[in-house]
């Protein structure tokens, strides 16, 4: 994350959001600002206390006074799609004007890193990026913050439109969302996108959602507050050696020092351990860029030739030098390095590598397996790089609450509290892998879910706001028997929330990638979003948008019959024998089957004499054999039935 200092982020929780100038407008009031279209239109800010304010919206001007404490309010008349308008507040000699807004459909984009993630590091980026001139398409990325209590103002922001190099920082999903609405629809589309990557469900709900008395969530804070400041307090101390380094806030480019050159001063760097997290290394609640060295001899046949710098998982981002030239860079925290040296880059004798680790929120460096931490000679002899390494901070913040997106409410009171005042079209959601690492949580998740819709529904005032989300790709490539299965589990829950109304959930478990958490295709995934919105909330209802889905079973001698609710007909993704199916002995022993399909019947022919207690299709992590669509290429829903 783009955390600030312990002192800077104790202001943000203590002072007032508002400055000294006269008239302040929220944040998300701002040039490009997309306003819900057929509802009434809020406009509020603060102003000197009891004084006259004049706020004009186009060509409709009301009037009000401001509060004791400068707090004032409008509301204007429910507006159709349209624009640009632009929106002027006058209070005594001040004038603010915001211009170029439109009407459309709001939309908000919530979750983890997965909705977080930009469009700019997925598939294709590069061609529809250069492509894309949508201005009517707009985003408000929402500052990653946090808050003790409930607060009514966000952090700063801006409005961006999707147009070029700038669409490359809108959240993917939300992207192709909202560009096939909008070709469908012609309707302006706003994003409001607050997400925090790593983070559990808790964080974004309320004290009352979670059941938890507000005041035992906020002590719950104080006191990581004031962990945070003792260990803050200890490494300031520490890093007065490296003047400089600590900043307030890490902005792009900020970070700009080239330590990668063999002859360097570093006689006053300190040594880290790797793999290992900086802040399991007294490095606590640090973000920003840290540079990392290390040494390997070669001999001299040795540095003849090309050989592999392997330097496992690095969280977050690297840039990795050997001998002065660059090697390798990596915008990911879970994939394994793996950079080919030149010969002519190689030396006998002391080879020098230097790693430029930015870490963006949670923990940061060097982590994993130590045996894949090593350089490969052409010959394959292997020498290790783990242990000991050289380090020294570039550009660093120091302290608030790194793990903010672990912690209950703290996310909802800065990053969705402050949202409920600007009217909305409805709430994208994909979360869930980090509530996914055990069985108890990942049943726990199927209540808490819920909730979490019916507590954003009040917030907003609507008990109709649509809610669609993104069910669990496939991950991992184990069998997950042992483990009790937890992202099988887990989206058991999320299917399970579609009893609520006006739901939808976008099944990718046919898109997903086995080793990246962070699966690339996200095309797919918003357009699956989309279609579901199109049908439920636009009234295309021609638009298919669900696949396959278990309706019931038979049981008659060795044969199983399993009828599935699809408007379309039943297919297979390779063509062949349906798979992905399992059946459940009375010991608790999965035994995959393949079955074959008719109309909208899936048939499965049993062992004589196995005793079962239950049937499931596509339950585990990584399905990687589920093939069951329909001949739209929608994939068959996963689901685990005991009999």
């Amino acid at each position: 994350m783009r955390s600030t200092n312990i002192a800077a982020l104790l202001c943000t929780l203590l002072c007032c959001s508002f400055s000294a100038a006269e008239i302040q407008l929220p944040s998300q009031l701002d040039d490009y600002a997309v306003l819900q279209r057929d509802t009434p239109v809020p406009v509020w800010g603060s102003a000197l206390p009891n004084q006259n304010v004049s706020v004009t919206l186009g060509e409709q001007q009301l009037t009000t006074i401001s509060d004791a404490h400068g707090k004032w309010q409008v509301t204007f008349s429910a507006r159709p799609a349209g624009g640009p308008i632009d929106l002027m507040v006058v209070a005594g000699t001040d004038r603010v004007t915001k211009t170029q807004m439109l009407f459309g459909d709001v939309w908000l984009c919530s979750g983890q890193s997965n909705m977080e993630w930009v469009l700019r590091n997925t598939e294709n980026a590069s061609a529809e990026m250069a492509a894309t001139n949508l201005a009517e398409i707009r985003q408000f990325k929402v500052a990653r913050s946090w808050a003790r209590t409930p607060e009514s103002e966000l952090l700063p922001g801006q409005w961006q439109t999707a147009q070029g190099d700038t669409s490359g920082e809108f959240t993917a999903v939300g992207y192709y969302f909202a560009k096939r609405i909008y070709q469908k629809t012609a309707v302006p589309i706003g994003l409001i996108s607050s997400n925090w990557g790593g983070s559990r469900i808790e964080p974004w709900m309320s004290p009352q959602a979670l059941g938890l008395p507000a005041a035992q969530t906020q002590a719950y804070i104080d006191k990581r507050i004031a962990e945070s400041r003792v260990r803050t307090e200890q490494l300031m101390q520490r890093l007065k050696k490296w003047p400089g380094a600590v900043v307030a806030t890490m902005e792009s480019g900020e970070a700009t020092a080239n330590w990668s050159a063999v002859k360097l001063d570093t006689r006053k760097w300190e040594s880290l351990q790797a793999p290992k997290l900086w802040e399991q290394q007294n490095f606590v609640d640090v973000d920003g860029v840290i540079w990392y060295r290390k040494t390997f001899e070669l001999s001299l046949e040795e540095a003849r030739q090309p050989l592999l710098l392997s330097l496992g998982t690095i969280d977050d981002n690297d840039t990795t030098w050997v001998n002065g030239e660059l090697v390798g860079s990596t915008q990911a925290y879970d994939v394994k390095r793996k950079y080919s040296v030149a010969a002519t880059f190689l030396h006998p004798g002391k080879n020098t590598v230097a790693v430029r680790v930015e870490d963006t929120g949670g923990g940061g460096g060097f982590y994993g397996d130590e045996t894949l931490l090593f350089v490969e000679t052409g010959a394959g002899t292997r020498y290790s790089l783990a242990g000991a390494w050289q380090i020294r901070p570039d550009k660093i913040t120091v302290g608030g609450l790194g793990d903010a997106n672990y912690i209950p409410t703290a996310l909802y009171n800065k990053m969705l509290y402050p949202l409920f005042h600007t009217p909305i079209k409805g709430v994208i959601w994909y979360q869930g892998e980090s509530n996914a690492n055990n069985v108890g949580d990942a049943y726990a998740y199927e209540s808490l879910f819920q909730r979490l819709i019916n507590d954003w529904r009040e917030g907003w005032q609507n008990p109709q706001l649509p809610f669609y989300w993104v069910q669990l790709a496939n991950y991992e490539t184990r069998k997950q028997s042992e483990y009790g299965r937890p992202w099988a589990i887990l989206r058991e829950t999320q299917t399970q929330a579609l009893k609520l109304p006006h739901t939808g959930q976008a099944v990718i478990i046919d898109v997903g990638n086995p080793k990246d958490i962070h699966p690339r295709d996200k095309k797919t995934v918003g357009t699956r979003l989309a279609n579901i919105a199109l049908n439920q909330t636009y009234g295309f209802h021609k638009i298919h948008y669900r696949g396959p889905v278990f309706k019931s079973l038979k049981q008659k001698n060795n044969r199983i019959t399993i009828l599935f609710k699809t408007s379309k007909k039943l297919a297979t993704r390779d063509g062949g024998a349906v798979q992905g199916f399992e059946i459940v002995d009375n010991e608790g022993r999965y035994h995959a089957v393949t079955g074959s399909f008719k109309g909208s019947k899936v048939t499965l022919s049993l062992e004589p004499d196995i005793k079962i207690s239950a049937v499931c299709y596509a339950w585990d992590d990584n399905p990687e054999n589920a093939n069951l669509m329909d001949n739209t290429g929608l994939p068959a829903e996963p689901f685990y039935r005991a009999l």
